[in-house]
């Protein structure tokens, strides 16, 4: 029998975690009786060593000693060498991951072979894949990866709670700073928004402390620090760190030169040189607020997690921020590996039917959410630069995926190429973007076309993990996809302008409801998802989306805009009786009105599901829609009027006619013609 665990590997520290008999997670101790491992490695003549040997010796300065690689997941240029072999950071995680897993087996006498690795929220994709290469080169079948804010969301949302929380987790750790907003219920876990920084961590409290010490030598002595001697200031600073959390003074020495200097330095000081770090925590955190438009009052607490946040600083902060002490009930340093044990037994049960079931106390179904927003290198409207143009935004939940549709001129020697860059960034810069790769899409079938349409699919599966593909849409024949390295000039390369062409005619649609008595209850709620699957599916860099209501009356419920979030709100208000019961109004009057003045196409997208009491003035409004170039999509199910439809379309091919089940597929496939439509 084998044993699923759940694994935080940190930055400084990693603990290992499983759920016992009786359905409880616990730390699975290490050699020394320790829950959590030194994330040191030291590398000997009999083979590397891991944990607080690796770092006593770094303490003393062995130079066959590294730590912080985590900080440099993904990261092809970073290589380190020891006794003539090189080690990337995935091949040092390796180690890492295989001694925990020795660990657990030792403790629990039997195999370890599964597990879920939880990393910090804002890792990118490639960071990501690297954790799970090297938690496959360790031995492991990595069930999932999950962040580290909502694994120790998890391991909070097991104490029993008398209502839902709405919890800001507050991730400061050895190198990572994350921070989530989680709504927790009895039987959910919900992210909805996550923020971060993979480069801010306790380590970076440290420098500052190192530096500002360091000056102070040089100050009084007038010579710098060489690398022995800084190597032991870091081991010194980091204990005085950890001393100042429970004292408000601490005294240090430092050698150097021949010379030796004494100091002192107070807690407040140290808050004082380390404040820019703690700001840079508080914008992340209030950004995270206002990608839900939420303030500190609408949040019932802050969680701290991670060992960074016992300093008594990060508390008093946390408490100055939100109006609120910080929230307590779980070990900050044990927190991520428990939920992450959770997880991995919820995982394993989905998997394997046969798999022994844990009566866990507080089991929740989890969401997360992506970090990162994905796009692509693309053209801007003007044409007069490359910019990268978002494609799947930050903060949906995951997994999540969209199509788009794209026109490829064809080669007529049958070699034609799709060549696709694929960027993680909130830049529209290409400079400032993370590159994913070169996808190039080959294996184009023979046409006697010389331009076809192609469906390229951009998916976030539950790791965070982004992948890609692409079907030529007329014959639905999947395209061969190649990953290629990145040319060595990009991103300068999208410095120089691209070749003139005229810009994409930009598009304005409206979204017009008939939201009588009828549409109650299930219809509402599949018209508000095909609405949405039509804003996914529509490229919000050229259209405007806007929406009406109607049914006795007419309602703007919001006019037309490229901006994602006010149309999620005004598809997410949209109400049953507030234009009245029945169906005595129609739209297209106002459509008229909110259309003339548009530059580009209109379109009006006419949902209904019962007969009009006044079909025919609907019809002669519409036909007057239809003389000033505004193209009507009728889409029907349940009680309309087919013959209606057809009436009030602009053409028989825009007279649609569908059920509930097949409503958001046949809005993703309207907007994509419609983008399809606009010409460049």
């Amino acid at each position: 029998m084998s044993t699923v665990v759940g694994i935080d590997l940190g930055t400084t520290y990693s603990v290992i975690a499983y759920v016992n008999a009786e359905g409880k997670p616990e730390i699975i101790p290490n050699q020394d009786g320790k829950s959590t491992t030194p994330s040191v490695i030291q590398f000997t003549p009999q083979g590397p060593l891991v944990g607080a040997s690796a770092k006593e010796a770094q303490a003393n300065g062995d130079k066959d000693t590294i730590a912080f690689f985590k900080r440099s997941m993904g990261d092809s240029e970073f290589l380190v060498s020891f006794y003539d072999k090189d080690y990337t950071p995935t091949e040092l995680s390796t180690l890492v991951l295989r001694q925990l897993k020795e660990q657990a087996e030792v403790h629990l006498h039997q195999p370890v072979t599964d597990a879920v690795i939880t990393v910090p929220a804002y890792f990118t994709h490639l960071q990501r894949t690297a954790t799970i290469e090297a938690g496959t080169q360790a031995g492991l079948n990595v069930l999932k990866i999950i962040s580290e804010p909502t694994a120790a969301a998890l391991a909070y949302g097991l104490r029993p709670h008398a209502r839902a929380q709405r919890v800001l987790v507050y991730d400061l750790g050895g190198g990572t700073f994350d921070v989530s907003l989680v709504e927790i219920t009895d039987t959910e876990l919900n992210v909805q928004a996550t923020d971060g920084d993979h480069k801010l961590g306790g380590k970076d409290w440290d420098d500052s402390l190192i530096q500002y010490l360091a000056i102070q030598f040089e100050h009084e002595f007038g010579i710098e620090l060489n690398d022995e001697e800084l190597n032991d200031l870091s081991v010194q600073a980091e204990r005085l760190k950890h001393t100042l959390s429970l004292r408000q003074s601490a005294p240090i020495r430092i050698h150097g030169g021949g010379h030796v200097g004494n100091y002192t330095v107070t807690r407040s000081h140290f808050e004082e040189i380390t404040r820019d770090l703690m700001e840079k925590t508080k914008l992340l955190t209030e950004r995270v607020l206002a990608a839900k438009q939420l303030t500190w009052a609408d949040i019932d607490g802050v969680l701290p997690v991670g060992g960074s946040t016992r300093m008594p600083v990060v508390r008093t902060f946390i408490e100055q921020m939100s109006g609120k002490a910080p929230m307590s009930g779980i070990n900050p340093d044990e927190a991520v590996a428990l939920g992450a044990a959770i997880q991995a037994v919820m995982e394993l049960e989905q998997r394997q039917k046969n798999a022994p079931h844990f009566h866990l106390a507080g089991r929740k179904k989890t969401t997360d959410v992506i970090a990162h927003s994905l796009g692509m290198v693309a053209e801007s409207p003007d044409n007069e630069r490359y910019i990268n143009s978002f494609l799947i935004q930050k903060n949906l939940t995951i997994p999540t995926e969209r199509t788009k549709t794209f026109k490829m001129r064809l080669l007529p020697d049958g070699t034609t190429k799709m060549e696709v860059y694929l960027t993680q960034s909130e830049s529209d810069d290409p400079q400032e973007c993370t590159y994913l790769g070169l996808y190039t899409f080959s294996g184009f079938p023979h046409l006697t076309i010389s331009e076809t349409e192609v469906d390229v699919t951009y998916t976030y599966d539950k790791n965070g993990v982004v992948n890609i593909a692409a079907t030529e849409k007329s014959t639905g024949c999947p395209l061969l996809l190649k990953i290629e390295d990145l040319p060595a000039d990009v991103p300068e390369r999208f410095l120089l302008a691209p070749a003139r062409q005229a810009p994409q005619q930009p598009s304005t649609v409206y979204l017009a409801f008939d939201l009588s008595g009828s549409m109650r209850g299930k219809p509402l709620r599949a018209a508000q998802k095909a609405a949405r699957d039509f804003v996914l599916n529509s490229d919000l860099q050229y259209t405007s989306i806007g929406l009406i209501s109607f049914s006795n009356e007419i309602y703007i419920d919001l006019k037309a805009t490229k901006d994602p979030h006010k149309i999620e709100q005004a598809i997410d208000g949209l109400l049953i009786g507030r234009t009245g019961p029945g169906n005595l109004g129609h739209p297209f009057k106002h459509l008229s009105d909110l259309l003339r003045h548009e530059r580009g196409l209109h379109y009006a997208l006419v949902l209904t599901d019962g007969a009009w009491v006044y079909p025919e003035k609907a019809i002669k409004a519409a036909k007057k829609c239809h003389s000033e170039q505004i193209e009507v999509i009728a889409v029907g199910f349940g009680n309309a009027r087919h013959h209606f439809l057809s009436q009030i379309a602009s053409s028989a091919k825009q007279s649609l006619f569908t059920d509930l089940g097949n409503l958001s597929s046949t809005f993703s496939t309207i907007a994509q013609e419609i983008a399809v439509a606009a010409p460049r």
